[in-house]
């Protein structure tokens, strides 16, 4: 992206560069977060270390991409943890024994859902990578 700069300027490619960072990151958070066994077993907390690799992740793409999400402000934490709770109840809409007709209309109200709270976080303000501080550590 250094090499050919243009594909980092203009409006569409802030739009572009938040909807990766959001998806890497929510995609990221919520299947760590429902696997955290794994992350268990290695002596780690799934969210802890998913917070400090979305911070480094950030700090990273502020050197190339025009802007990066505002992973320091509570709400973008907050809005995880809300797909977290959705993708629970999905799973457990699938677990249960009903008929396909009845699982696909109790998920509907969590897909709704997610999309919403993945609409609120890509809204949310980004940071210009020119402002961006790095988290102290």
């Amino acid at each position: 992206m250094k090499a050919v700069p243009s594909t980092v300027t203009g409006w569409q490619s802030r739009l572009w560069c938040r909807f990766f960072l959001l998806a890497v990151f929510a995609t990221m958070y919520v299947r760590d977060v429902a696997r955290k066994e794994f992350y268990e077993a290695l002596g780690l907390d799934a969210r802890a270390y998913d917070k400090y690799v979305i911070d480094k992740t950030n700090e990273t793409s502020a050197r190339v991409f025009p802007v990066v999400l505002d992973v320091k402000n509570p709400r973008f934490y907050e809005g995880l943890e809300r797909l977290v709770q959705n993708n629970a109840a999905l799973a457990a809409a699938d677990q249960s024994q009903a008929p396909a007709l009845l699982k696909g209309l109790r998920k509907l109200p969590h897909w709704w859902a997610n999309g919403l709270e993945m609409a609120r976080l890509f809204l949310m303000a980004p940071i210009p990578s020119d402002r961006y501080q790095p988290a102290v550590r």
